[in-house]
């Protein structure tokens, strides 16, 4: 039997184990903290997940059925739908439950030394590892920062809500909690001007400050050679920053490549995961090279895009003729 060491009890790490129970992989998962889910975010999870993963009912804040967009503060479109959009879930509580169901180590700090891999400092047999320990991974140059609040704020349970702004390649969000609601800011800018831009968004009363850093690069190349998934690969939308979804998928992929033993690298780049975040990182690239006639460009997309389009974009359920309404032949 192989052993395989997974380094990273995120949702990347614990669904790989997860969809390798039973075979004829033993994987066990070591996380380095003293519990699993702690990194900060929004907790949201696009619809798509129920095709690899379920997710526990007990971990579910609440059904998202609609988005509202705003521009410098002005309301673009509510997006309402009889249909599950999404999930806010509850994600220590969604990937406890998930660790319960694989042999996962916490504490457990791993370093790996000429090609020996040490937990704690003693020596494990592993036959392979791969690292799914997010962007504590890489440098910091495929990352961008991200803050939010906690708050009593009472939202909508079933509506998220985003905002772009003229002078930010990034957005701001608004995400039901179970207690109000997080409120928070990412981007292409120091912290203290997301901090600005944060307080116009901040309503309620604030009970706690986080702070991340978040993956949008894209799929990190070189990092196609088995060894990676999820985060650590750059499988993060990176015009929306969700990447709980995208990560799953990525170890949907690895799973079935390791139990076909197929090569991962030809197996990730022949789906639709690999084409749709590196069309998302396409577009904040060609943004970033045209800075602030970049940002308008966008806006302007933003106002004469059909909501539908702009929803089947940001979930990546999108086609190149949706691409080519969207942004014209920019892109594609």
């Amino acid at each position: 039997m192989m052993e395989l060491a997974i380094v990273g009890g995120g949702p990347a790490g614990l669904s790989l184990a997860y969809f390798l129970k039973g075979s004829k992989i033993n994987a066990t998962v070591y996380e380095g903290l003293s519990d699993v889910g702690l990194k900060p975010c929004a907790w949201g999870v696009m619809k798509g997940i129920e095709e690899y993963i379920q997710i526990p009912k007990e971990s579910i804040i609440s059904e998202i059925k609609g988005f509202r967009i705003y521009l410098d503060g002005k309301l673009l479109y509510d997006i309402r739908d009889r249909e599950v959009l999404g999930y806010i879930v509850n994600k220590p509580k969604f990937l406890r439950i998930l660790g319960e169901k694989v042999d996962l180590k916490l504490n457990s700090k791993v370093v790996e030394k000429e090609g020996k891999i040490f937990v704690n400092e003693k020596e494990v047999n592993a036959d392979k590892v791969i690292y799914a320990n997010g962007h504590y991974s890489f440098k910091g140059d495929y990352a961008i920062p991200a803050i939010q609040y906690i708050t009593d704020y009472k939202i909508d349970p079933e509506i998220v809500e985003m905002y772009f702004f003229s002078d930010l390649l990034g957005y701001g969000w608004v995400f039901p909690e179970e207690d109000g609601s997080k409120i928070g800011v990412g981007g292409y800018a120091e912290v203290n001007f997301l901090k600005e831009r944060l307080k116009g968004l901040v309503k309620g009363n604030i009970k706690e400050f986080q702070g991340a850093k978040v993956a949008d690069y894209g799929i990190i190349e070189d990092r196609l050679n088995g060894n990676y998934i999820g985060e650590s690969l750059g499988t993060v939308y990176a015009v929306t920053g969700e990447g709980i979804r995208p990560s799953i998928i990525s170890s949907k992929i690895m799973a079935d490549s390791l139990l076909s033993n197929k090569d991962f690298s030809k197996e990730f780049k022949k789906s639709k995961l690999y084409w749709s975040l590196q069309i998302h990182a396409m577009v904040i690239k060609d943004a970033k090279k045209k800075g602030a006639q970049s940002i308008k460009g966008l806006e302007r997309v933003l106002l004469k895009t059909p909501p539908e389009l702009v929803l089947k974009f940001a979930l990546g359920d999108f086609t190149k003729i949706d691409l080519l309404k969207i942004f014209g032949r920019m892109i594609i």
